[in-house]
């Protein structure tokens, strides 16, 4: 896992269906940017911190140039 790789979660703060971008590693926990489904093309939910452990890599990475801003 890296920052820009879409990630979902099962995790109770995580709503059904949403999907993820990591923003930021640190140690063995994720800033995670959550959509209510595809990013970019739904709306936003939160950013919030999840540790690696409760976050499943789909094996896709936000293509480069893409128009979502990490920070």
């Amino acid at each position: 896992m890296q920052v820009g790789s879409i990630v979902k979660s099962s995790h109770i703060a995580v709503p059904q269906g949403a999907v993820g971008i990591v923003t930021r590693i640190l140690g063995n926990m994720a800033m995670v940017r959550w959509y209510a489904g595809q990013p970019g093309a739904s709306r936003e939910l939160n950013t919030e911190p999840f540790f690696l452990e409760d976050l499943e890599d789909t094996g896709d990475i936000l293509p480069a140039g893409a128009s979502l801003t990490l920070q």
